[in-house]
């Protein structure tokens, strides 16, 4: 059985960065009986605190949040660190967009803001779950529901690529420039513990507008995502990006997550932080196989979690003392960076 780990996993997870979707693939209802007695024990193994993983929470806990992008961000060579790339644009002309099949398109306007990349063969994509409220709606009801990217209908020319890839500049809680604030947050749950997680699992996102989206229950009976069925979204008024912490404050509270009001101006606002937290591994959950490191953040009273990449991976493996993320990421070079980040 193959590996997911490594190079393996950075190339399965650039498909599903370019396109805008994550790896979740496995139906809640479709685990056996055995399989949540092995779920069980990997919880039980990773409650107990040793002096390991107290080292390794400790050292990702002071790269901080404001540094999360960079831990789960792939990075296209094993053994050199690439460049930093933008990921938020205000796009420079109209793009007409469609989901994969290309069979109905619908077009953003000259500046939009968008999450996305230009692909080698010239498409664009986007994340669609990240777009303003009125993009999504407009988006939506052309491509369908189900689709958390969308693509550009056709391949952009060099000049075209050049006005998509605008950089965004103004700072505020959904990019600090061009770069994206938050990856998508999947909500933790015992199934985290393996690889391929609990499809349509809940997440947390913040959109172009400045509005932090929860969701959850969110597919159909038919068992596709429905991106417009959003559990709770709350306008973000004022946000602090603190390097430890992220603080929001919202509108109007998110039930469940324990937001507490407070007086910002003379303005009632619910605040709600978020912090890094344990990071612990998932598992092949066909031959139970070690694969992918996830960190753990702390949303309020809820905890959500977001897969390290392969830098980051290396440098797991390297404070368990395993050389094991040397297929990831060259080991010596990994610790060089992250502990650059802190």
């Amino acid at each position: 059985m193959f590996k997911l780990t490594g190079r393996g996993t950075t190339s399965l997870m650039l498909l599903g960065t370019l396109l805008g979707v994550g790896l979740t693939a496995t139906p809640a209802k479709a685990i056996s009986q055995s399989k949540k007695k092995i779920l069980a024990s990997y919880a039980k193994y990773d409650r107990k605190v040793t002096k390991t993983s107290k080292k390794v929470d400790s050292e990702f806990d002071r790269v901080g949040m404001r540094n999360l992008p960079k831990l789960t961000r792939i990075n296209m060579s094993s053994t050199k660190v690439m460049p930093f790339e933008p990921d938020v644009f205000t796009i420079g002309n109209r793009l007409t967009v469609g989901n994969e099949n290309r069979t109905h398109g619908v077009t953003l306007n000259k500046h939009s803001v968008v999450i996305g990349s230009v692909n080698n063969w010239g498409f664009a994509n986007i994340k669609t779950p990240t777009l303003s409220k009125k993009n999504q709606k407009k988006v939506f009801n052309v491509i369908g529901k189900k689709w958390s990217f969308a693509v550009s209908m056709k391949k952009l020319t060099k000049p075209a690529q050049t006005a998509f890839l605008t950089k965004h500049t103004p700072n505020t809680a959904f990019a600090h420039g061009a770069y994206s604030n938050l990856p998508t947050l999947y909500q933790k749950n015992r199934q985290s513990y393996f690889d391929d997680d609990r499809r349509n699992n809940g997440f947390i996102t913040v959109t172009a507008d400045n509005y932090l989206n929860y969701y959850n229950k969110y597919s159909t009976k038919s068992g596709n995502p429905n991106y417009t069925k959003v559990a709770q979204s709350v306008k973000i008024k004022k946000f602090n990006r603190g390097k430890s912490v992220y603080t929001y404050y919202l509108a109007k509270p998110m039930k469940g997550f324990g937001t507490k009001k407070v007086t910002i101006s003379g303005k009632k606002l619910y605040r709600l932080k978020m912090s890094l937290g344990h990071v612990f591994q998932a598992y092949d959950s066909y031959n139970g196989d070690a694969g992918t490191f996830r960190i753990t953040v702390n949303v309020g009273h809820k905890k959500f979690y977001a897969n390290l990449e392969n830098i980051a991976e290396a440098y797991a493996y390297y404070l368990q003392g395993s050389s094991d993320g040397n297929a990831a990421f060259n080991e010596q070079t990994a610790k060089t960076y992250i502990q650059g980040l802190q």
